[in-house]
């Protein structure tokens, strides 16, 4: 039985956050499945950072115009959400803006903590007129993948503070494609190509490496799979309490005999057994059938009638 190899991978094309990678010769259809595959761990499932929440002074949500200032606060949380942060610690974190100049407001004005590096600090947030002043807090947390506002909303957020739908993934953009390569005598093994392209917090072949490394993981189950797997067995549903005071409908009879007990007014198991079989047989809708289904029942049940009454 002849071996599925291993492709062996090569860069392409590299400049700045973007790379191609491609990736042969792939075994005929794995091309697609793991390219489909490592994009969405890519898009998905890699962790970052982004702004989750901002406080502006003065406003109260974030359909407010903000005194002094050019962009109302809908614009203002769409610049927000496009500016890139690396965090180096656990988070959330906090960053605030003081800003009294008039002009553009950016990205590097914002009072950074040393744990926190901004990757696009020509990012526009704001602009002020004179003698105007902009006060916010910002918030940032890490996390993986699209997180809408409504989830993001804290107990601990102060009134005024506006939630924002959070994209923690570093990757912005995955394209891939395959095509027939040859392989000996063989012209339908794949190659694969991938094209991402970052936002500058994590170089793409990283990203690469980290979205395999997840793939990985998650298929390791499956090689790991002990053979002594112990199947559950369900188990026979046992009766508890007194049957006696199960009510008709509760012991499975069949609908027609049920409604016939209840329509003569017999309502529990016990009332069958102080009128007896001779009774029963003669109350209207039961006949010599439904008796035998009810002494079945209740020989089921371990139950029998009083001689007396029978």
């Amino acid at each position: 039985m002849n071996e599925i190899n291993l492709p062996s991978i090569k860069i392409e094309e590299k400049a700045g956050n973007r790379a191609v990678f491609i990736v042969e010769p792939f075994f005929p259809g794995y091309g697609t499945t793991i390219g489909n595959a490592i994009r969405r761990i890519l898009l998905s499932s890699l962790p970052g950072a982004a702004v989750v929440a901002v406080k502006i002074s003065g406003i109260d949500h974030e359909f407010s115009a903000i005194p002094g200032v050019t962009e109302d606060a809908v614009q203002i949380v769409l610049n927000l959400k496009r500016l890139c942060f690396k965090l180096h610690e656990a988070g959330p974190v906090v960053i605030k803006l003081h800003a009294t100049k008039a002009g553009m407001i950016t990205g590097a004005d914002l009072q950074l903590p040393s744990s926190v590096e901004l990757l696009n600090p020509e990012n526009e947030i704001a602009t002020l007129s004179d003698k105007s002043t902009l006060d916010m807090e910002i918030r940032v947390a890490s996390g993986r993948g699209y997180l809408p506002s409504e989830e993001i909303n804290d107990e601990s957020f102060s009134i005024g503070t506006i939630a924002i739908d959070a994209a923690f993934s570093p990757v912005q953009k995955v394209a891939f494609k395959v095509e027939p390569t040859r392989v000996g005598e063989a012209v339908n093994y794949d190659k694969l190509t991938l094209d991402i392209l970052t936002n500058g917090t994590i170089a793409p072949d990283e990203a690469l490496k980290q979205s395999a490394q997840i793939l990985s993981n998650q298929l390791s189950v499956f090689g790991a799979t002990p053979s002594d797997i112990e199947v559950p067995v369900e188990e026979e549903e046992t009766v508890t309490g007194d049957v006696r005071d199960f009510n008709i409908d509760e012991i499975n009879l069949s609908i027609r005999t049920t409604n016939a007990l209840v329509n003569n007014g017999i309502k529990k198991v016990s009332d069958i057994l102080e009128l007896g079989a001779e009774k029963l047989q003669g109350l209207k809708g039961l006949g010599a059938k439904a008796l035998d289904e009810i002494v079945a029942k209740l020989e089921e049940l371990g139950l029998e009638f009083n001689p007396d009454n029978s």
